[in-house]
């Protein structure tokens, strides 16, 4: 499903009871595999005559029957929406077979996003706009079955913990003295957030049947360059039923490092759906809470892995002070 994931060795899924056994396995079902590897240990790519798919792995058989009943309110639309699961040569929707229920999706030709590029950036745009547009029109019982949340109590628990983990971290000299400063940007939003604003959003959400992608990461776009310019989504991991704007928060976190943290280059890309967001007062508030670099260094401090660490000081350093400009113009405007 996500093109950049790196083909991993299969001599360490010994979990997965070993290469013999699954090729048994989808020879069951009807699949002649002449190759396949790993992007996760749920993640699976296949080769096989009929073609090329993606095997997805739940651990819940609930999960994934509630996954396939999404995707199937996705299917046959033009142009697509989002990347969809498929059944399997015998026919079943899903199959178990070791640790998980086990969902396929034809691989997708194209290539993930890059927000370096200013077409890419507007076609994700225009992506997460179909979705949202289409989304509204999903049945009352597959919308009720989604998860929902409140983005205040989120924020504020990512923004506690990076609180405790930046206790027990031992910075370098060069971030020691950029942590008051992004510890100081998540209290001002979450001392600042507009509750009356946020809550009213979400109530009307709900009575709009209105649900979010949750994860418009560069990698959860397809665009096939030589067919297509019109991008479209894959993975409903994170499906939420929350107001469609939280995509849109998440879009302007993603594309903005790219941009230098540029208002002016928002206004050349944005289109309509995205940008009517910026004359709201609570969601320009929120372009200040750091919860990219929140997440990140989160799961860095947590791992203790040195590399992960020094890739997320890398990001931190080369943007600080293009965030900083970008968060002072906010801070000096609401003030």
């Amino acid at each position: 499903m996500q093109r950049t994931w790196t083909k991993m060795n299969r001599g360490n899924r010994d979990g997965f009871h070993g290469d013999r056994l699954f090729l048994k396995k989808m020879k069951e079902v009807g699949f002649d595999i002449f190759d396949f590897g790993f992007f996760r240990d749920n993640v699976i790519w296949i080769k096989t005559l009929e073609g090329k798919y993606v095997l997805k792995g739940f651990r819940r058989e609930e999960t994934c029957r509630k996954q396939l009943k999404v995707s199937k309110m996705y299917k046959g639309q033009k142009p697509r929406i989002m990347g969809t699961y498929t059944v399997f040569p015998n026919n079943k929707r899903y199959i178990q077979f070791g640790e998980y229920f086990w969902a396929i999706m034809p691989f997708y030709k194209g290539d993930g996003l890059h927000f370096g590029n200013q077409k890419d950036v507007i076609a994700g745009m225009d992506a997460i706009s179909r979705f949202h547009s289409f989304s509204k029109n999903l049945p009352s019982d597959v919308y009720n079955s989604l998860s929902s949340y409140s983005l205040y109590k989120k924020w504020s628990e990512r923004y506690d913990a990076f609180k405790y983990h930046a206790k027990k971290a031992r910075w370098s000299k060069e971030m020691q003295p950029l942590i008051p400063e992004i510890l100081m940007w998540g209290k001002w939003c979450l001392d600042h957030f507009d509750h009356s604003a946020v809550e009213s959003l979400e109530q009307k959400a709900h009575k709009r049947r209105e649900i979010t992608h949750g994860d418009v990461a560069p990698h959860n776009f397809v665009l096939n360059r030589e067919k297509s310019k019109e991008a479209y989504l894959i993975d409903f991991d994170l499906f939420a039923a929350v107001p469609q704007a939280y995509d849109w928060l998440q879009y302007a976190n993603r594309i903005l490092p790219f941009w230098y943290w540029s208002y002016s280059k928002m206004e050349e890309m944005g289109n309509q759906d995205y940008l009517k967001w910026f004359n709201k007062k609570w969601f320009v508030i929120c372009l200040v809470f750091p919860t990219d670099l929140y997440r990140e260094w989160n799961r860095a401090l947590k791992s203790g892995d040195q590399e992960m660490i020094e890739g997320v000081e890398k990001f931190t350093l080369r943007d600080f002070s293009h965030r900083k400009k970008f968060v002072d113009r906010i801070l000096n405007k609401i003030y």
